[in-house]
């Protein structure tokens, strides 16, 4: 169990998020170059999972950022779910992971063997992406987040975005909906241990495993 000291209900994972209409007044009031970069063929307009840049005819870079507070009470858990969250955006976009970063807001005053746990749950996702963990960056807070930027690769003419989908396409969930359900009635000790158990499996698999199947098919949009 993690110490008292980190505070679990304030909104952990992706509910900790700015909500998108916000985000958009302030992106749209960002000074825009005077001239589109046509290397860059996903930025921030279509809010995607993340951003793509061609550097040749074949290979263009991708390049994401995701960083939340504990939803679970196991920092080694917790480091699992954050890096796979971080992860799998590179996946989303149809692409392989490479380098990934790590990004850690910790109190000073806390233990550093949970700091431990949690950075060694998102190593080892690092590792099972077939990528490395080649640094970070860590600041002192009064509370625990933690998550990577990740860099990945992907074949410029073989990218997924996320607002691609057509009339008549075929929605595939790779994963179960409800997560943030089952987290939130953990929190308020309402979830039962096996839909709990269930949810954590979730979020600790990496979403390699759908990109790699779903490139073998003529694929419109994902997210």
């Amino acid at each position: 169990m993690m110490p008292e000291e980190i505070v679990f209900c304030k909104g952990g994972g992706c509910t900790a998020k700015l909500g998108a209409g916000v985000l958009e007044r302030v992106l749209s009031r960002l000074p825009k170059p005077e001239k589109k970069d046509e290397n860059l063929l996903i930025g921030f307009e279509s809010s995607d999972d993340a951003a793509v840049y061609r550097i040749s005819e074949d290979t263009a870079i991708v390049q994401t950022l995701d960083f939340f507070p504990p939803m679970v009470e196991d920092p080694y858990i917790f480091g699992q779910i954050a890096a796979a969250n971080a992860l799998s955006d590179i996946y989303a976009m149809g692409g392989d992971v490479r380098t990934a970063l790590n990004i850690v807001c910790f109190p000073e005053k806390m233990d550093l063997n949970i700091l431990g746990k949690i950075m060694q749950g998102g190593s080892e996702k690092v590792i099972e992406a077939g990528g490395t963990l080649a640094g970070g960056h860590s600041i002192a807070d009064a509370d625990v987040k933690y998550g990577l930027s990740v860099m990945g690769t992907v074949h410029p003419d073989r990218i997924f975005p996320n607002d691609g989908a057509q009339e008549g396409d075929v929605l595939l969930l790779t994963k179960p909906l409800g997560v943030g359900i089952v987290c939130t009635a953990n929190r308020m000790g309402e979830a039962a241990q096996e839909a709990m158990d269930m949810a954590v499996r979730s979020m600790t698999t990496l979403n390699k495993y759908a990109s790699e199947i779903i490139r073998k098919y003529d694929v419109h949009g994902c997210t």
